[in-house]
């Protein structure tokens, strides 16, 4: 298994020399023609009561990209390498996290800075992108919740939990949704997402260090 900054390198070279093979004419094409549709959904915490309310995930971010090949393969192999070891675990949501913005600068830099619209998650746990051009997209979306690991009894609990290395002393909790879809002209593509059909659990660590904490 390559080290994670290694093939971090590597792939966001391949997304970075990639990302315009999605093919950004298309979208052009479909926008000009009004062949648009709306990406809508929720996302939100079921609850543990049968029955009960959900709970919103208000301040979730969305991002809608133009599916690319590259970018997916870099998140299903940092998914992937998460599952080797706790350094690889706690790499991956950062990594994931830069492969997609080098996309979205990619797509900048190519005068098409409209194909990647960016949400957040209103206080009832909805979202809605309109005037999305005809073809086949990707749907990103990042929950995260800030959780301290303090020196006290719970501290290695937590640390095991998240796979942590000891001398975190925080960290985000990141919950990403990943989904490919098509977009049709007039329709609307609806996504339910919860904490039940999560695509990626992984961590985010406060890079603070503790006292004592060594590099």
């Amino acid at each position: 298994m390559l080290i994670a900054g290694v093939w971090l390198a590597i792939v966001l070279t391949a997304v970075s020399a990639e990302a315009l093979d999605v093919g950004i004419e298309p979208y052009r094409q479909a926008a000009q023609a009004s062949e648009v549709g709306v990406v809508a959904g929720h996302v939100y915490e079921e609850s543990r009561k049968p029955g009960g309310p959900v709970k919103p995930l208000t301040g979730a971010a969305v991002a809608l990209l133009p599916r690319s090949e590259a970018l997916l393969t870099s998140l299903e192999r940092f998914k992937e390498d998460a599952r080797g070891s706790s350094k690889a675990f706690t790499a991956a949501a950062p990594a994931m996290r830069r492969a997609q913005e080098a996309l979205e600068r990619e797509l900048v830099q190519a005068g098409a800075p409209d194909l990647a619209p960016r949400v957040g998650v209103g206080t009832d746990g909805a979202f809605r992108i309109a005037d999305v051009p005809a073809g086949s997209w990707l749907v990103l979306v990042w929950h995260s919740t800030s959780q301290v690991v303090s020196a006290a009894k719970g501290s290695e609990r937590e640390a095991n939990i998240y796979q942590l290395p000891s001398r975190t002393t925080g960290f985000q909790a990141v919950t990403v949704w990943l989904r490919a879809i098509t977009v049709a002209p007039g329709q609307t593509v609806s996504l339910e997402l919860n904490d039940r059909n999560e695509w990626f659990r992984g961590v985010i660590e406060d890079k603070r260090r503790g006292a004592g904490a060594g590099r």
